[in-house]
């Protein structure tokens, strides 16, 4: 038994996995965390704006 008996296999277990698992849901994956980005943006844009009210009216900001 030389060493590429054992290497072949394990080789071709990673390439299969890639082609089978991963790059399927790469696509859903990459849109998922874009979409949850946009999501804290927004959300942290509406309490910036809260807070920049809250200051304006208290006369801590010019």
């Amino acid at each position: 038994m030389n060493t590429q008996e054992i290497i072949t296999p394990v080789a071709k277990f990673i390439e299969w996995t890639f082609e089978t698992i991963l790059v399927p849901i790469s696509s859903p994956f990459n849109m998922s965390v874009i979409a949850l980005g946009f999501i804290g943006l927004f959300f942290w844009l509406r309490l910036q704006k809260k807070y920049n009210d809250k200051a304006e009216e208290e006369g801590r900001i010019a």
